[in-house]
């Protein structure tokens, strides 16, 4: 994989290497978003590497789980590290004080107005 000059300073200030980057494109989860790939490992994707490296490299294994990486064109364009802005958002409902629960009784109240 081809690295753009900005991925290469990224990588170099952050500390991911050539093997890192390898077993994220290997074993990570590809995702899509405003037009590029997005590479990072999910639990079942981090644990497969972990059975599988080699015992030497475990410990640098064990540094990648929050890397990400980012592609276009055929191209590394960044590396990094998984913050929250990046790790998949779960979803809620928000549920107010006092406000009925149910559908139906939360339309009788908008009548009753």
């Amino acid at each position: 994989m081809i690295l753009t000059q900005h991925a290469e300073q990224r990588s170099q200030e952050r500390h991911i290497n050539a093997q890192q980057l390898e077993w994220l494109l290997c074993y990570g989860e590809e995702s899509h978003n405003r037009g590029v790939c997005l590479y990072h490992f999910d639990r079942d994707s981090y644990l497969q590497l972990l059975k599988e490296v080699d015992a030497d490299l475990l410990e640098l294994a064990l540094r990648s789980r929050n890397i990400y990486a980012v592609i276009a064109d055929a191209q590394v364009i960044t590396l990094g590290y998984r913050d929250a802005r990046l790790k998949p958002m779960k979803s809620h409902k928000r549920i107010r004080r006092g406000a009925p629960t149910h559908p139906v009784e939360r339309r009788h109240l908008h009548r009753k107005r």
